[in-house]
């Protein structure tokens, strides 16, 4: 992968590549990414933690099994992102549960239904598996454009900020990692990344 790719065309050669990836693979992936995530709840965290998933499309690395592990096996509170929030917020998160009721916001992704006053933010979350168009080895992380993530966890920048606070992990395909990506004033790197091959700590 070039560098010399503008953002746009880099994205879209990105998310080709995942997109290029077989329902069998993504599927094995999935549960290599799963196996890594249960080996870093265990090793490193209290039993009880909120954490932020998202809904994954577009050939991203499937969130639904450690969803589904999450839910079912551990005591940790599920947050989705949600754009329809209080209205100082960027983006805040909805708890997300087996019978959550869901609403499509203004770009078709499903959200928890739930009234705002109940969102929390992304300060009160203890880890985030963060989408990601791609990734590089100093934990630069690529996203749609939109600059939501940037804006909602742009405390992590505060001189001030615990050095325990809220971790961002990305969730992606080994794939999806190019050598180096351009970075921003205002770009919020990520703490760690899990793929199928593990997970690394920036």
């Amino acid at each position: 992968m070039t560098i010399a790719l503008n953002p746009t065309e880099l994205r879209k050669s990105l998310r080709q590549r995942r997109n290029a990836l077989s329902s069998t693979v993504q599927a094995q992936h999935a549960q290599l990414a799963l196996t890594s995530l249960k080996l870093f709840l265990s090793t490193e965290n209290p039993p009880s933690l909120r954490i932020a998933a998202f809904l994954s499309q577009d050939g991203e690395l499937d969130t639904s099994p450690a969803i589904h592990h999450l839910w079912h096996f551990t005591n940790h509170q599920l947050y989705l992102p949600t754009l329809e929030t209080k209205p100082d917020w960027h983006m805040g998160f909805a708890e997300y549960r087996p019978n959550s009721e869901m609403k499509n916001n203004r770009f078709g992704i499903p959200e928890p239904h739930q009234p705002h006053q109940s969102h929390i933010s992304g300060q009160e979350l203890d880890l985030v598996l963060m989408p990601l168009v791609g990734f590089d080895s100093n934990g630069n992380r690529m996203g749609m454009g939109g600059g939501y993530y940037d804006r909602t966890f742009a405390f992590k920048q505060s001189p001030s900020n615990s050095p325990n606070s809220t971790v961002l992990m990305g969730w992606a395909h080994h794939c999806q990692q190019t050598a180096q990506l351009p970075s921003e004033p205002w770009d919020i790197p990520l703490d760690a990344i899990i793929t199928e091959q593990g997970l690394t700590m920036f």
